[in-house]
């Protein structure tokens, strides 16, 4: 036999509403429509509106909805007589969370009415058997509608389509495509190209919210959001959706080598953060490894770091080892850590004090920033959104003009007037920069301050590293060096590290180090 619970219901004529709409489902009534109708119910049946309570682009299937949770947290306080919505599916879409919302209701006294369903007396076996269907068919709803959007985004990722995923630099086009966007893409390629020439991502952030530039979400941008810029791989052409990788499955905005190197910085400057980390816990300042994130084994190509071990007398002796040593996987030897940084200091002394060298590296700086150092496309992306944001400026003042006068379009037109300051500085900045002299004279007259520099501090020893140095390999028997830009690597024979003879040296490595001080420098030149 069915039991029915007795509850004591409100005796008055107050009543309180509740809307959601669902993001999902493109055919349901609005949140307006909801309230008009809402209306008309109470109108008709008598009802007072004291209250109302909405949910906007909220799943029904959670109960994690904020207006839905202050309404069951004031319906006892208020005690209306009557909840009115409009069908059960706006209650929820999970017959749970409905039952325990409607028991709460209920016991502070207060019905449910819907507005588009017809549900009789609710105390009656009949219209439980109701309610409970329209509750199935509105969980049904959902879990269908979920499994129908599942399959048609994995049709779209299958396809390399847009899954509803807005991505800096690119637009969509009318068949679901990916296309470049030529506005917000120069953006990308900024972020790109001054992350792995060394910008800090706290400069390039500044910067971009200076200009005035947001994310896809309307967002300031912050540290995270360009860690994600730049991990993501959609930008040399790869499409990602869950499990579905398609290389090439839409258009590339930068070239992979200038990805890769944007990874390495990644890497590098990880490696350089936990071996500072690793440094102060242990406390042992002798045994900072600071060639750490420059030496490659030259047999696998694996990183190098450092290690320490104790010799049968009981001293200490550091080293830098491949990493794929200890893993029995490389057979090149450890190398005494003094040994390997006194080698490099001498080299970089030697380079420096060789005036003949600075000047053959000044004049091919020059010359490739000329070629390179094109910030033309920025500057054409930045006025574009400034044309955009004058238009939106205009649209909005002849609105008001006409008489469209409300408090929305004003705080819009006040944001649209601060975002044109900051795009038109943003403009003057960039046109600044671009008509900055950078030629031989003023790249020497920036090397002045690296001529007999001191490499026995530590701050200015890792800054002549950092800038004239991208890699070292090293072998048993030489080490190579690579300049960021330079063509062939130069290999220097470990026979040379013990001779030092400053011209010989200063000779292998004049080709080597040529272009190296571009790794984080690139526009930073002015004449004197």
């Amino acid at each position: 036999m069915l039991f029915l619970k007795k509850y004591k219901y409100n005796d008055n004529n107050l009543a309180i509403c509740y809307y959601r709409f669902s993001s999902h489902a493109q055919n349901e009534a609005s949140i307006d429509q909801q309230r008009e109708q809402a209306k008309f119910f109470a109108q008709t049946h008598d009802l007072k509106i004291i209250k109302e309570y909405s949910d906007e682009a909220i799943s029904g299937t959670t109960d994690n909805r904020p207006g839905f949770q202050q309404m069951l947290s004031e319906v006892a306080k208020l005690k209306p007589s009557t909840l009115i919505v409009w069908k059960v599916d706006r209650l929820g879409r999970d017959r749970t969370n409905i039952a325990i919302a409607k028991d709460t209701l209920r016991r502070a006294g207060c019905r449910v009415k819907y507005v588009a369903e017809t549900v009789a007396n609710e105390d009656t076996p009949e219209s439980q058997f109701t309610e409970a269907m329209l509750e199935s068919m509105a969980e049904f709803y959902s879990a269908q509608l979920r499994v129908n959007v599942m399959r048609g985004m994995r049709y779209n990722a299958e396809h390399a389509l847009y899954n509803g995923h807005k991505t800096l630099g690119y637009a969509v086009d009318g068949e679901k495509h990916y296309v470049i966007d030529e506005e917000t893409a120069p953006v990308v390629r900024r972020i790109f190209e001054q992350y792995a020439s060394g910008v800090p991502m706290q400069q390039i952030m500044n910067e971009l919210n200076d200009a005035g530039i947001k994310t896809t979400r309307g967002n300031e941008f912050t540290i995270n959001s360009l860690r994600h810029i730049l991990h993501n791989r959609a930008y040399i052409g790869e499409y990602h959706y869950n499990d579905i990788v398609i290389p090439d499955g839409m258009p590339s905005i930068i070239p992979c080598e200038l990805f890769k190197t944007a990874q390495e910085r990644f890497e590098l400057n990880r490696r350089i953060k936990c071996h500072k980390s690793s440094t102060m816990a242990k406390n042992v300042s002798e045994s900072r490894f600071w060639l750490t994130g420059k030496l490659y084994c030259g047999k696998c190509g694996e990183s190098m770091h450092g290690l320490s071990g104790t010799s049968k007398t009981g001293a200490t002796h550091y080293y830098y080892a491949c990493n794929n040593h200890r893993k029995h996987k490389c057979t090149l030897k450890n190398i005494p850590q003094h040994q390997m940084e006194l080698n490099v200091i001498s080299i970089l002394k030697t380079f420096l004090n060789d005036s003949e060298n600075l000047a053959s590296l000044a004049v091919d700086i020059a010359n490739y920033h000329k070629s390179r150092n094109d910030n033309s496309a920025f500057i054409a992306s930045l006025e574009e959104m400034l044309k955009q944001n004058e238009k939106q400026i205009t649209n909005i003042v002849n609105a008001i003009a006409n008489g469209a006068m409300s408090s929305a379009l004003t705080d819009k037109l006040q944001q649209l007037e601060i975002e044109k300051g900051s795009l038109t500085d943003a403009i003057e900045v960039e046109q600044a920069k671009a008509r900055l002299i950078v030629d031989e004279h003023s790249v020497k007259e920036y090397f002045k301050q690296y001529a007999n520099a001191n490499l026995d501090d530590a701050e200015i020893r890792d800054s002549v590293l950092n800038y004239f140095v991208d890699k070292i390999y090293v072998y048993d028997d030489k080490i190579t060096v690579t300049g960021c830009f330079s063509g062939e690597p130069t290999e220097i024979p470990f026979t040379e590290f013990s001779e030092f003879d400053c011209e010989t040296v200063s000779s292998i490595l004049k080709s080597a180090m040529q272009g190296a001080f571009f790794m984080g420098k690139c526009g930073i030149f002015t004449s004197p």
